[in-house]
């Protein structure tokens, strides 16, 4: 389902998922107060301002709290990320997703009402962007050019039905691998007759094009 997506800070991680959010059919906004970043980036998103994040006067004029989700990609200046967050907060921001460059920070970000702190170096942009854009996407890691591990949140579309109904490999170039049940060890799958169930847990390999159409 297309989102309402606020990018602030355009350095590299934050003008990657920008790019690719658009790509993918949300609509995103891009901030950041450098004139040259948002000169070379809107022509890929759906609008792109120059604005301080640590000017509150300037994130009213934002208008935070109509978008889905803020992405904060600001990494070097840890009390811009500080002062961020508490004006969103303050300002009705309904979801932050902020950066962080250690886990100490991260730890702090959380305390401080960051609903979710990523850690670059082990969250790669893409893979930010394709769990925002197909939701029932909890992990996804990248493992070549061609080939995607995902790890897929059963809703009630899947639920009820077997790995045979579904025909997952045939019909939609995906294998299914794991079977992560709650209150059980997890298994590998070997049968295509297991039932699946609501808020079960499938580890699928395939093409990310693939894995986001059959799921989103």
């Amino acid at each position: 389902m297309k989102k309402d997506i606020a990018v602030i800070g355009l350095g590299i991680f934050g003008r990657e998922v920008a790019i690719l959010l658009e790509q993918k059919g949300n609509n995103v906004l891009a901030v950041d107060i450098r004139p040259e970043q948002i000169d070379a980036i809107k022509d890929h998103v759906t609008a792109a301002i120059v604005a301080d994040i640590t000017d509150e006067d300037a994130l009213e004029e934002l208008d935070v709290n109509k978008f889905d989700m803020i992405i904060l990609g600001l990494g070097k200046n840890f009390e811009e990320q500080v002062l961020g967050i508490t004006y969103l907060k303050k300002m009705g921001a309904q979801y932050i997703i902020a950066r962080a460059t250690t886990e100490i920070q991260q730890e702090i970000l959380l305390k401080i009402n960051a609903d979710e702190v990523i850690l670059p170096e082990k969250q790669s942009a893409a893979h930010l962007a394709a769990r925002i854009a197909v939701p029932n996407i909890m992990e996804f890691l990248q493992l070549d050019k061609e080939i995607n591990l995902a790890e897929i949140h059963v809703d009630q579309r899947l639920a009820g039905k077997t790995l045979l109904e579904l025909d997952l490999r045939k019909k939609h170039h995906i294998t299914a691998l794991i079977l992560k049940r709650k209150n059980q060890q997890h298994k590998v799958i070997t049968s295509p007759d297991i039932t699946l169930t609501q808020d079960d847990c499938l580890v699928v390999v395939g093409r990310e094009a693939d894995i986001e159409r059959y799921f989103s």
